[in-house]
């Protein structure tokens, strides 16, 4: 991991060459995923016995069980120190029905293909009838009971119109509601109290999840992301829905075992799972999957750290052809690897006032993560520490994208050209700093329709800021380039994440700085109250 820049910066020049090789990284990504689907979709049975470890060799290309799967996607990652609630009235604004949903496109971290993506190309090679319930995603908020009440009643309605044979439902993992502290386990309850014991459960969750004992003996198997920054979603889904398909045909009796890891982990920490040691881990996983009968998937969770509930902490989940006691000695050992490396996660980060100095040092442009305003992970994206050292220690040049609907409204009804001073950033908590004052010229507004928010760009002499009426990540690229702005012209760029942009930041281009700054997704677990977490648990107690 490359947190330390090396030293003397010498300003990049302004004739695209890095915004070239930027975009050529990009296109070179979407290509691959492109041509691995298109591989996926054709290749038929030879794909499938690969994903699963020859589970379905047996098969004939394009023919399948003749079933009908009922698919489900409840979504959510929960800030449970975020003081305010996700409402059913913003759930319903975003909510897809029906068969509708089996025709919505996404991206995670900026690369093409979900978790549901995967699995409905895979389906799309056997004799199988989708139906389609619900889609919901939450935005890091704690969900109100009305949420989980209407999306599990509405599950359980499409159950009663449709007699199913199997379920495939798209989860994040570590989802609250203010009664259900394992959103995941007790919805997948609620399904299997509905279908009974013979209708198999299949689900997948992001690397982030909190794994719990109710989702194992409610479900019949699992794949989790295996990578972070993750580029795997569209495989899982794929991986998962093979197995779902062995199973209707009666090749498999898939079971999952559970180990429960008492460690809080997360970005900006040493998690990158490309990086030692927790490559270690994963490239356990790995060989164990590939090579040892019976394994279908072996998945180490890191769990979502930013959560006060008793079942917090990493995981890991395997999932076996019908041998429950190698599975659970499967996760034991994967468990305690993990376990193992526990101190090694936790690194020291520079504070923002070091940030920008070593950042001012480096030869290449910078991405520096905003580790505690990481909107990836229920940050309020309107942190000002960072900017306001940028304009103390008068940076050559730099650029600061900031959710300010106040702020950017003035600035957008101003329009181009205009001259303004606003108050920008620091209005959402405390802990994000108060506003900083700026000067400048607004040298952009969006433009109106399409999928465009209201936002403006303003220059400061060498510092741009784009003000946003949307909390807007930075894992993609396209509502700053669509200003005008390229980062890799800059001397450094302020990211509000932890990891997940760096498929848009590439390393070839880019150094990149983890910054231990303030906020909901702080890093410093000691500026959090801990009320309801089972404890021990590292780094909250030295085992």
């Amino acid at each position: 991991m490359n947190c330390v820049p090396e030293l003397g910066w010498r300003q990049p020049s302004k004739n695209m060459e890095y915004s070239e090789s930027a975009e050529k990284a990009l296109e070179m990504r979407k290509k691959a995923q492109s041509t691995r689907r298109k591989f996926l979709k054709t290749a038929g049975i030879a794909a499938l016995a690969t994903s699963t470890g020859g589970c379905a060799k047996s098969l004939q290309k394009n023919q399948g069980p003749g079933k009908r799967i009922m698919v489900a996607k409840f979504f959510d990652e929960t800030n449970t120190f975020i003081p305010e609630s996700h409402t059913l009235d913003m759930v319903k604004e975003n909510a897809v029905y029906g068969n509708d949903m089996l025709n919505v496109k996404a991206m995670v971290h900026g690369i093409p293909g979900t978790s549901l993506d995967g699995f409905l190309d895979l389906a799309e090679m056997f004799d199988v009838e989708l139906v389609g319930s619900i889609s919901v995603k939450g935005d890091f908020r704690l969900m109100t009971e009305e949420v989980f009440d209407y999306v599990t009643g509405h599950i359980l309605n499409t159950l009663d119109q449709y007699e199913v044979d199997g379920i495939y439902v798209s989860m994040h993992g570590a989802g609250v509601t203010a009664g259900h502290d394992d959103l995941e386990g007790d919805t997948l309850e609620i399904i299997r109290n509905k279908v009974g014991p013979d209708v198999p459960i299949v689900f997948t969750l992001d690397l982030h999840s909190t794994l719990t004992e109710k989702m194992a003996r409610n479900a019949d198997a699992v794949s989790i992301y295996r990578t972070y920054p993750h580029i795997d979603a569209y495989d899982v889904g794929y991986e998962v829905g093979a197995i779902l398909m062995g199973t209707l045909l009666g090749n498999l009796k898939p079971v999952i075992a559970l180990k429960h890891i008492p460690l809080l982990i997360g970005p900006p920490l040493n998690v990158v799972t490309a990086d030692m040691p927790i490559k270690q881990v994963y490239d356990r996983a790995r060989v164990m999957q590939r090579t040892i009968p019976g394994v279908l998937t072996c998945c180490p969770a890191q769990g979502f750290m930013q959560q006060d509930v008793p079942t917090a902490g990493a995981g890991v989940m395997v999932t076996v052809d019908g041998d429950r006691e190698l599975a659970q000695k499967l996760a034991d050992e994967l468990g305690e690897l993990m376990f193992s490396f526990r101190k090694d996660y936790w690194i020291d980060l520079p504070g923002a006032a070091e940030t920008i100095r070593l950042a001012k040092q480096s030869e290449k442009p910078v991405a520096i993560s905003d580790g505690g305003d990481n909107i990836g992970g229920g940050g309020a994206g309107d942190g000002t520490h960072l900017l306001r050292e940028i304009l103390k220690q008068n940076v050559d040049s730099a650029f600061v994208q900031i959710y300010d609907p106040e702020s950017a409204l003035k600035a957008y009804d101003a329009g181009k050209g205009a001259t303004i001073t606003l108050d920008v950033g620091g209005k959402s908590n405390p802990v994000y700093g108060p506003p900083v004052t700026i000067t400048g010229e607004v040298t952009r507004v969006s433009k109106e329709g399409d999928d465009w928010h209201k936002a403006a760009r303003i220059d400061v002499k060498e510092l741009t800021i784009l003000l946003n009426t949307k909390r807007i990540g930075p894992n993609d690229q396209t509502n700053v380039r669509g200003m005008g702005i390229y980062p890799e012209n800059y001397q450094m760029t302020v990211c509000k994440g932890s990891f997940a942009f760096r498929p848009q930041y590439p390393e070839s281009v880019y150094h990149y700085i983890m910054s231990a700054t303030p906020g909901y997704v702080s890093a410093d677990l000691s500026s959090f109250e801990w009320k309801r977490i089972k404890r021990p648990i590292y780094p909250l107690d030295d085992i």
